[in-house]
């Protein structure tokens, strides 16, 4: 069964550190992995954003006026659909945990910090603050959870997968 728990500890085993099996046991169940992503709430990306500083200069930004620049012109949309966005009342949350609106901010954010790469300061939004607000919606989690186990790996999973 290609699915199962012990299939998967089987396939890591081998690349866990060389050590007892007690030590590779503690070593997987402190290894984590990307969870499932969450939705973030508006107020929480406009903080975000506040503490990084460039709030201000992406709203200005995003009252500008496209110049025929391809890159500036997509960031200008990408801002002025965000700025509009926010004005909304009671604004939904951004729905990372939707693959295809995740896709979309993610597109977004990637036209921003394009433009900000290619005229450094313009909008503020460098890569570091572009992964800082994908991150908002990302989780991690236990990798034994991920991999089907109900709780944390033990010897007698080790035990009877074969790997003691």
């Amino acid at each position: 069964m290609a699915s199962s728990p012990g299939y998967a500890l089987a396939q890591l085993w081998p690349s866990l550190t060389v050590g007892t099996t007690a030590a590779k046991i503690a070593q997987v169940n402190a290894m984590t992995v990307a969870g499932p992503n969450v939705d973030v709430a508006i107020p929480q990306v406009e903080g975000y954003l506040l503490l990084q500083g460039i709030y201000p200069t992406v709203t200005t930004f995003a009252a500008g006026s496209p110049n025929g620049n391809q890159v500036h012109d997509a960031a200008l949309v990408a801002l002025k659909t965000f700025v509009a966005w926010i004005a909304l009342p009671n604004a939904p949350p951004v729905h990372f945990s939707d693959p295809t609106v995740s896709a979309q901010v993610t597109a977004m954010a990637g036209a921003v910090a394009a433009q900000e790469a290619a005229t450094p300061g313009s909008t503020g939004f460098t890569q570091a603050v572009h992964d800082g607000l994908l991150a908002l919606g990302q989780t991690k989690q236990p990798w034994w959870q991920a991999n089907g186990f109900f709780g944390p790996v033990t010897l007698v999973d080790a035990a009877n997968n074969g790997l003691t």
